[in-house]
């Protein structure tokens, strides 16, 4: 094997040595590095990203795909994230490596990788802002962050599978922010927020005509993204009507517009999201197998935050900034007893959960660092769960848990209309979002009159 090593520990170099009969090379620094390059072509490149910016990293495996297109690049580091990972994997890399990690298994997976001649060569050059619930460095989440990054350019369709509140809509946008199509639209829509005829409206459009009150054309959104990506939330609330539509634009690139008799040819790439087990529905005859085999070609799991939970320390330090920055407080970390009750908590919300146990935490954080008492009774294990239900329930649970304990803080009173005017502005605002401010079709949506609608926007500043 011809290998070219960048900044390697001795230890694996003396492995490396030892073990592979041909020609290595290894280089300390950038200059080195890249004159080694011009040498000759090799058929394995293993980086250390340690003091690397992770731009310079990105930047590097590009130079080293575009003359070294059949090289194998295999990165190792000790910190990761989603840009860093997804983003060396989409420019070349077949590979990211954590550490520690013995040189005997990095042989394994060189030896692996050249046999096996496996290459991406996709670009990626631009920052990504990909959704704030791909936080972590385990190597469950650093898993999900390659499977980003290998299947960023493809057009197939991707399924995203995961329980409530483990980020599928993050996953999700990311595919879409990685790709080179990523200044195409991105639409999402959240199969659970639309009765299946207003979905189809929205999506297919349809022509003067088709229904009772069609008095005009309507494009869909679907022909607005055109050239992008599609982002079917909770795909298993389809009703079978709506699947078949789904799955003969996946098998034949068109669809027909309600009312319309001629095809509209359409590219758009389908993310599907779903938390439940789609074989139990087939089984069940509530989602079409067909459907089903087309979206899992390329299927990403994501872990519950209890399969990661030394990620979580890193979830925290993300969100108490913003939640410093919601509740004007200044609170820098979490003390050592509280942290060992959050690490012993099972999360079976998952990242949602998570973020809004420290959202009460803050808010009721009187000093510098959260203690045990201001932690969430479930966490603390203060209290019998009266937990039944979904996790979003749970979520809901304790979001209005920390509100209470928020006012209750703050001396404030009328509990019950501060909550419920954000709940319903937050509702009116998202309901907007997916009617992409049309606002007959938000009326219709809420149950409200047009002239509720207006009000409330106006109150609420939504205009």
């Amino acid at each position: 094997m011809t290998l070219l090593g960048f900044r390697l520990e001795n230890e694996l170099k003396d492995e490396l040595e030892s073990n592979f009969e041909n020609e290595l090379r290894f280089a300390e620094n950038i200059s080195s590095f890249m004159e080694l390059l011009k040498e000759r072509k090799y058929e394995a490149v293993v980086i250390d990203e340690t003091n690397l910016q992770q731009d310079a990293l990105v930047n590097l495996v590009k130079k080293i795909t575009e003359t070294h297109k059949r090289s194998v690049i295999i990165i190792m580091g000790e910190t990761s994230n989603l840009k860093l990972v997804a983003g060396v994997i989409k420019a070349g890399a077949y590979d990211y490596i954590l550490k520690p990690i013995s040189p005997k298994d990095v042989n394994k997976i060189l030896e692996k990788a050249v046999k096996d001649h496996k290459l991406l060569a996709e670009r990626v050059d631009r920052n990504k802002n990909t959704g704030d619930k791909l936080i972590g460095q385990t190597k469950e989440i650093v898993e999900v962050y390659k499977m980003i990054g290998r299947v960023a350019n493809s057009r197939i369709p991707v399924l995203v599978v995961g329980e409530k509140g483990t980020g599928k809509s993050s996953v999700a946008t990311a595919i879409h922010q990685f790709s080179d199509w990523n200044t195409k639209p991105f639409l999402t829509v959240n199969c659970t927020s639309f009765q299946n005829n207003l979905l189809e409206r929205k999506l297919f459009g349809y022509e003067k005509g088709a229904f009772e009150g069609a008095a005009f054309l309507q494009i869909g959104d679907l022909e607005k993204a055109n050239g992008g990506t599609l982002h079917l939330g909770n795909i298993e609330s389809l009703s079978l009507d709506m699947q078949s539509k789904i799955l003969y634009l996946l098998q034949e690139g068109e669809f027909f517009r309600m009312g319309g008799s001629e095809p509209i040819e359409m590219n758009i790439r389908i993310v599907a999201t779903t938390s439940e087990n789609l074989e139990e529905l087939i089984n069940k005859k509530l989602f079409i197998d067909e459907l089903y085999n087309k979206l899992k070609i390329l299927e990403i799991n994501i872990p519950p935050l209890r399969e990661r939970k030394d990620d979580i320390p890193f979830i925290i330090d993300h969100y108490l900034s913003s939640c410093n920055e919601e509740l004007h407080k200044a609170v820098k970390g979490v003390s050592k007893p509280a942290m060992k009750k959050i690490m012993r908590y099972d999360w079976p919300g998952n990242v949602n959960e998570l973020k809004n146990a420290i959202k009460s935490a803050v808010a009721l954080c009187r000093g510098s660092s959260i203690l045990v008492e201001e932690l969430p009774g479930n966490v603390t294990g203060n209290k019998i769960s009266k937990r039944k239900g979904d996790n979003q329930s749970w979520v809901l649970t304790d979001w209005i848990e920390g509100e209470l304990l928020g006012l209750k803080n703050n001396k404030q009173n009328n509990y019950y209309g501060i909550i419920i005017s954000k709940v319903e502005k937050e509702l009116i605002r998202q309901v907007l979002e997916i009617t992409s401010g049309k606002k007959v079709e938000t009326a219709e949506l809420l149950g409200i009159t047009r002239n509720t609608l207006r009000t409330k926007m106006n109150n609420y500043g939504l205009e």
